[in-house]
C-alpha cells in the first residue's frame, strides 16, 4: 500500500470521526488530501465514478461525491476523484429517490440535495464508502449474512452492518441484504475496475448517538434507559476517540520491521468505545414484574422512573448487596452494579466476538476472508465488563447453529472432536438486531454497539459457580479493548501500538514496542496463533498487564500460551495485585527453547495413554505443558495437532489463591539485553483446581 492510498482511508476516518463526534473542522497538517496523479486508473475500464456518472439512478449521490472533499483544505480531493483512481472501494449507492427520501426526512419538503450542509453531505458520502485497500472489495458473497459487520469500516472508521432477510410474504419466498438494518440491497455487484457498485433503497447514515445515548432512544429499551440515567452510566459510555492521542503526529505508513512478515503501519487514531446487551422492556416485565414504561412523547422522558427503579432495587440488592443504598450512582449501589455488568470495553460487532479461524477441524479457504458458513466447534472468549467491579463475561458462538451466547458452559465430548453434548448451564442468547412491532432499530451507535437479550443478566451466584468451574481460556486480545475498538483484529490487519496506547498495559520502559500481528494478513499458514493471531512485544520491555478478574474465589493455575523459535527472547514475570510491587513467578521463561529440552521435558504422545499421562505430568512438574488441541497450524486445512508440536506450548506461569473482587497483575520483563528479542503474547489460561487436580483429568482440548 502506498503512501497516498493509506492516507486517504485514514484521512476521511480522521475528518469524519472527529467532525461528527465533537463538531470540529479537521485540519491536516502531515497528510496530503492531493492524490497523486500516477494513482488514477489508466485502463478504459469503466470507474466507480464514471459508473455513477452514466447512469441516471445515482445522480444524485454523485453529485455528492463531486462536493464532499477529504478534509477541509480547498485543494483537498473530492471523494469523486478517490473513486476514479486505483484502488478497491465498496460503495452502497443510494439511488435519487432514497437521496430525495433522506433529503425531506432531514430538511424537509420543498429542500434538495443542494441544501444540505458539508457535515450533512460528508455523512452520507463517507457512511457509503468502504476502502478495502489492497484486498478485494466486497461482493455480495462476502457479505455477512446473520447479522454481523463487515471486516473493514467505512470512511469514518464505521462499521457498516449486514444480515440476509427473507420476506416470507412473497411467493416464492424473496431474500435480500439489509445494510446496516434499515437500508436494502436493491441491486447487487456491480462490478468496475476500482471496486463494486450496490444500489440501496435507503440512504446509509448511520446514529451520531452514544451507546447510552442510542438505548435511551430506542422504544422497546425505556427500562434500560431509566437505569443507565439514574445510576450515571448514560454519562460514562460516551467516549469515542482519544483526543490526546490525536494531538501527536506521528508516522502512521506501514513499514518494515525486522523479523516480522509483512509490512505494519501505526495506529493513526486511539478509538475508544462499548459493547452492551440490553434486555428489553418485556423481559424485565415478565421476570422482575418492573411497570411498563410510560413514555411521554412531548418531553421524551419515562415517566413513571421512579416506580421502574423501585421495582428493580431489591432484585439487584439479593445479588449484589446493600453497600450505597441510597445512591444509585455509587459504583458500590446494588442496581449499579447491576447495570455495569451490562456493558463491556471495545467496540464489537455481533459477528466479532469470537474469532474463527484456526480452531479444530475448521477449513477457512481464504486466510483474508475465511468462510463463516461451516464451523466445527464452539468458540468461546471472554470480556471484563465495566465499572469497579469488574466481572467476566463469556461469548460462545454455537458451531451448529452460529447463536451467540453469554456465559454458556457446555459439555463436550473429548473423544469425538469436542462435539457439543449439552448445556450445563445454559446462559443467555444474544440477538444480533433488535427487531420490534416489525421494524429493525438501530443498534449500531457512533461509539459502539448494543444488542438485545432474553432474559436478565446478572452475576450471581450460579453464573460464578458455573464460569468458576471450568477452564478459563482467553486471547489477550480480548483483554485490550483499545484492539478491538480500533478494527485491526476484525479486519486481519498488523498495527504498531505506541507506548501509552492501552489503558491495561501500564509502567512499559522507553524501548517497549507492542505489535499486533495477524497470520490472516500474510497467509502465514505456518503461523500457530491461536485465534491467529498475537501481540508481539519488541525491545528491551518492561511492561505491566492488567488481567482479568476471576469468576470465583478458589485456587487457580495462571498459564500462558508460548510459541518458541529462535527468534524469541527469555522474559522473567512477575505476578501479584499490586502492580508496583509484583514477585518472581519462577525462573525466566527462554522462549527460544524446543520443547524438547532438558528444562522443558516435551515428549511425544504415546499409544499408551497411561505413558502419555505420565508423560504429561513429568513435563507439568517443570512448569509446561503441551499445547491444546483446540487450535491448530493457520494453513486452513484445521488438522494439525499441536501436541505433536514441540515449540508450541504452555507455561505454568504461577498457582495462587484468587479473589473475584481483586486485581491482578503480570509483569514481563526481558531477562536478556537485546533489542531484537520477541516476546510473544497470544492467550492465557485460569484453571480452577476442581480442573487441574480434579477428579476426572483436564482433557487435552
Amino acid at each position: 500500500m502506498n503512501r497516498n492510498r493509506f492516507t486517504l482511508s485514514t484521512l476521511a476516518a480522521y475528518s469524519g470521526t472527529v467532525a461528527l463526534a465533537f463538531g470540529l473542522l479537521f485540519s491536516a497538517q502531515s497528510c496530503s488530501e492531493k492524490i497523486d496523479e500516477g494513482n488514477f486508473a489508466i485502463a478504459k475500464e469503466q470507474t466507480i465514478n464514471d459508473y455513477l456518472g452514466t447512469s441516471k439512478e445515482f445522480s444524485q449521490i454523485k453529485s455528492v461525491f463531486d462536493r464532499v472533499r477529504l478534509g477541509n483544505k480547498s485543494n483537498a480531493s473530492t471523494l469523486a476523484a478517490v473513486l476514479s483512481a486505483r484502488g478497491n472501494y465498496t460503495v452502497f449507492a443510494p439511488t435519487n429517490e432514497a437521496m430525495a427520501a433522506y433529503v425531506t426526512k432531514v430538511l424537509g419538503e420543498s429542500k434538495n440535495i443542494a441544501d444540505l450542509s458539508d457535515e450533512q453531505a460528508q455523512l452520507i458520502a463517507y457512511s457509503c464508502v468502504i476502502d478495502n485497500g489492497n484486498e478485494s472489495a466486497y461482493d455480495s458473497p462476502l457479505f455477512p449474512t446473520k447479522g454481523g459487520a463487515f471486516a473493514k469500516g467505512d470512511l469514518n472508521d464505521r462499521s457498516i452492518t449486514c444480515e440476509e432477510v427473507s420476506d416470507s410474504l412473497k411467493k416464492p419466498v424473496v431474500s435480500y441484504y439489509l445494510i446496516n438494518g434499515t437500508s436494502r440491497v436493491e441491486k447487487s455487484d456491480t462490478k468496475l475496475s476500482n471496486g463494486y457498485v450496490h444500489a440501496v433503497a435507503s440512504v446509509i447514515a448511520p446514529s451520531n448517538q452514544s451507546v447510552s445515548g442510542l438505548i435511551a432512544g430506542t422504544s422497546n429499551m425505556r427500562i434500560m434507559g431509566t437505569l443507565l440515567q439514574a445510576t450515571g452510566w448514560a454519562d460514562k459510555l460516551n467516549e469515542s476517540i482519544d483526543r490526546e492521542y490525536e494531538k501527536v503526529e506521528r508516522e502512521t505508513d506501514p513499514h518494515s520491521i525486522a523479523g516480522v512478515q509483512g509490512l505494519v503501519p501505526t495506529a493513526g487514531h486511539r478509538y475508544l468505545g462499548f459493547t452492551g446487551f440490553v434486555e428489553t422492556d418485556d423481559v424485565f416485565q415478565k421476570e422482575w414484574g418492573v411497570p411498563a414504561p410510560v413514555y411521554d412523547e412531548k418531553t421524551q422522558t419515562v415517566t413513571n422512573s421512579q416506580a421502574i427503579l423501585d421495582a428493580i432495587k431489591s432484585h439487584c440488592e439479593s445479588v449484589y448487596g446493600t453497600m450505597a443504598q441510597s445512591d444509585l450512582k455509587d459504583e458500590d449501589n446494588a442496581v449499579n452494579q447491576f447495570v455495569a455488568y451490562h456493558f463491556m470495553k471495545g467496540r464489537v460487532a455481533h459477528n466479532q466476538f469470537v474469532q474463527h479461524f484456526n480452531e479444530w477441524g475448521y477449513k477457512f479457504g481464504d486466510a483474508k476472508n475465511p468462510q463463516q458458513n461451516k464451523y466445527s466447534i464452539d468458540i468461546s472468549d471472554y470480556f471484563v465488563s465495566v465499572g469497579k467491579y469488574r466481572s467476566l463475561i463469556k461469548v460462545t458462538q454455537d458451531a451448529a447453529s452460529h447463536d451467540i451466547y453469554l456465559n454458556r458452559v457446555g459439555e463436550y465430548n473429548v473423544d469425538d472432536n469436542y462435539k457439543f453434548v449439552r448445556a450445563k448451564y445454559e446462559g443467555i442468547k444474544v440477538l444480533a438486531n433488535n427487531e420490534h412491532e416489525g421494524k429493525t432499530l438501530d443498534n449500531n451507535a457512533r461509539n459502539g454497539y448494543f444488542f438485545p437479550i432474553k432474559k436478565i443478566m446478572l452475576m450471581d451466584a450460579d453464573t460464578r459457580e458455573a464460569l468458576g468451574g471450568e477452564r478459563i481460556r482467553f486471547d489477550i486480545c480480548t483483554i485490550l479493548p483499545e484492539i478491538l475498538s480500533n478494527g485491526c483484529r476484525s479486519s486481519r490487519q498488523h498495527m504498531n501500538f505506541p507506548r501509552g496506547y492501552f489503558e491495561n498495559i501500564t509502567q512499559e520502559s522507553e524501548s517497549t514496542k507492542f505489535l499486533y500481528l495477524h497470520s490472516g494478513f500474510v497467509n502465514g499458514g505456518g503461523w500457530r496463533d491461536y485465534e491467529g493471531d498475537e501481540l508481539m512485544v519488541l525491545g528491551l520491555y518492561d511492561f505491566v498487564l492488567k488481567l482479568p478478574p476471576v469468576p470465583k474465589e478458589g485456587q487457580y493455575e495462571l498459564r500462558m500460551g508460548i510459541s518458541n523459535n529462535t527468534l524469541r527472547g527469555m522474559c522473567q514475570i512477575y505476578f501479584g495485585d499490586s502492580p508496583v510491587n509484583l514477585s518472581p513467578a519462577g525462573l525466566p521463561v527462554d522462549m527460544r527453547l524446543d520443547g524438547d529440552n532438558e528444562n522443558i521435558g516435551w515428549v511425544a504422545d504415546n499409544k499408551d495413554a497411561d505413558i502419555t499421562a505420565e508423560n504429561d505430568k513429568s513435563m507439568r512438574n517443570h512448569g509446561y505443558m503441551k499445547a491444546p488441541k483446540a487450535f491448530t497450524a493457520c494453513d486452513g486445512k484445521g488438522e494439525t495437532n499441536l501436541r505433536d508440536t514441540k515449540a508450541v506450548l504452555r507455561r505454568i506461569m504461577v498457582s495462587a489463591y484468587m479473589y473475584p473482587n481483586k486485581t491482578y497483575y503480570l509483569r514481563f520483563k526481558s531477562a536478556l539485553n537485546k533489542t531484537d528479542a520477541q516476546f510473544f503474547s497470544d492467550y492465557f489460561e485460569f484453571v480452577p483446581k476442581s480442573v487441574y487436580n480434579g477428579t476426572t483429568a483436564e482433557d487435552i482440548w
